[in-house]
C-alpha cells in the first residue's frame, strides 16, 4: 500500500474512533473514498432493512440537497442491483447509459463517465452500498478495487452500528411525540395507537381496546388485528413496544381516575359526617346512592361536593 494510501486510512480509523455524527462521519468517508481512487465524487447508500431499501446518506459533495432523499429498492439501479447480489461492479466509459443505471433529475454526477459500486457488508449483513465515480472515463485496478473493498469492510462495524441507532433515535422520536398526543385525553385512544403503529410499521391495523377478543396480538388492554399477517419479528416487536407503552398510559390513567376518585369521596365524606353521620355511615349512604341511581360513586360523591359548594 503506497504511503499516501496509508495516511487516509489511518485518518478513517481515526474518524471512526472520533466522529460521534453519522452524517459527518460519512461524509468524510466519501471524501476519503475519492482521495484514495483519485475520484470525483462518492455516495454511501445505507440499508433500510425494514423498507428494503436503500437510502442516499453520504456524499462527498458535503450538504449535497439530495442526502436522505434519494431512495432505491433492492434490484433498483445500479447501487440497488450491487446491494442485491452483494458484488462489486465497475463501468469505465458511459455508466449513465448501462440498464442498471438510474438516472435522477437535476443529479448532475449521473452524467459521469465511469463509476465503481461496492457493496458494505457486516458479518453477512447488508450495511449498505458505496458508489465512487469518475467525470471522465476511468478503467478501475485491481488495486482500486482492493482498496475500496478493504475501506467498505473497515467502516461496516461503525456504519451498521451508528445507522441502527439513528433509525431506533428517529422511531422512539416518532413514538414519544404519538405516545404525548394519546396523553390528551380528547379523541379515541384506539385510533391514535393504530396512527402510531401505522408510522412505525407503515401498514394498517385494527385496534381494540379488549384484550378478551380474537386477535393476532395482545397487551394487558389492546388487541390488534392485522391486515397483513406476513409481518417481520421487528414490526411485531415494534408493535408490541408500542401496546405496551399504551398500557402504561391506560395504568397511570387509572391510578390518577382512582386517587382523584378517593380524593373526592374523602370529601364527600366529609361533609357528610359535618351532619352528624359517622366515617362508616357516610360511606355507606354514597355508595347506596351510587346503587339506587345507577352512577359511580365518584359522580355521587362528586355530586355532594358541587351541592356544598353551590350552598355553603
Amino acid at each position: 500500500m503506497k504511503k499516501n494510501s496509508l495516511e487516509i486510512i489511518l485518518k478513517v480509523l481515526e474518524i471512526l474512533n472520533n466522529s460521534r455524527n453519522l452524517s459527518q462521519m460519512l461524509n468524510m468517508i466519501c471524501v476519503s473514498a475519492c482521495q484514495l481512487t483519485n475520484a470525483d465524487n462518492c455516495f454511501i447508500y445505507l440499508y433500510d432493512k425494514e423498507n428494503d431499501e436503500l437510502v442516499l446518506m453520504g456524499s462527498s459533495s458535503i450538504g449535497h440537497h439530495a442526502v436522505g432523499r434519494i431512495k432505491l429498492q433492492m434490484g433498483e439501479g445500479l447501487a440497488g442491483f450491487v446491494g442485491k447480489e452483494r458484488k462489486i461492479i465497475s463501468i469505465s466509459k458511459k455508466a449513465y447509459k448501462d440498464k442498471r443505471f438510474k438516472v435522477f433529475k437535476n443529479l448532475k454526477e449521473d452524467t459521469y463517465e465511469a463509476i465503481i459500486s461496492v457493496p458494505i457488508i457486516f458479518k453477512d449483513n447488508l450495511v449498505g452500498v458505496m458508489n465512487v465515480q469518475h467525470k471522465n472515463e476511468h478503467k478501475y485496478t485491481r488495486n482500486e478495487k482492493t482498496i475500496l473493498k478493504m475501506l467498505s469492510e473497515l467502516v461496516s462495524g461503525a456504519l451498521e452500528r451508528d445507522w441502527l441507532y439513528e433509525q431506533y433515535k428517529k422511531k422512539a422520536e416518532i413514538l414519544e411525540n404519538i405516545l404525548d398526543s394519546i396523553l390528551d385525553e380528547n379523541g379515541d385512544i384506539c385510533q391514535k395507537i393504530e396512527m402510531m403503529i401505522f408510522k412505525i410499521i407503515k401498514k394498517p391495523v385494527k385496534v381494540i381496546q379488549d384484550n378478551k377478543v380474537q386477535a393476532d396480538i395482545k397487551s394487558h388492554y389492546f388487541s390488534v388485528i392485522l391486515s397483513d399477517k406476513n409481518l417481520t419479528d421487528e414490526q411485531k416487536k415494534a408493535i408490541l413496544l408500542i401496546l405496551n407503552q399504551a398500557d402504561l398510559i391506560m395504568k397511570n390513567k387509572k391510578l390518577k381516575d382512582e386517587i382523584e376518585e378517593r380524593k373526592l369521596v374523602e370529601r364527600a365524606k366529609g361533609i357528610l359526617m359535618k351532619y352528624g353521620m359517622s366515617e362508616e355511615d357516610a360511606y355507606n349512604y354514597i355508595r347506596k346512592k351510587a346503587m339506587d341511581s345507577r352512577k359511580t360513586i365518584k359522580e355521587i360523591a362528586e355530586s355532594i361536593v358541587i351541592l356544598k359548594e353551590v350552598r355553603p
